[in-house]
């Protein structure tokens, strides 16, 4: 029984093991992917705050 035991805990820590590196390696890739994409626009954009669709009308003021 001690066998089974130890073998099966060898196996769990293997397998914790692996998977700890790939999450490892999807985070360094996926920082390395971030790192490559272009900075956002500085300048506003036009309707950049706007709450409305562009077929709709500007509100009417009171």
């Amino acid at each position: 029984m001690l066998l089974a035991a130890s073998g099966t805990s060898s196996l769990m820590l293997i397998i914790g093991v692996v998977i700890v590196a790939v999450l490892l390696a999807l985070f360094y890739f996926g920082r390395r992917q971030a790192a490559r994409r272009p900075d956002p626009p500085q300048e506003p954009q036009p309707r950049a705050d706007s709450w409305e669709e562009p077929d709709q009308e500007p509100p009417k003021s009171r």
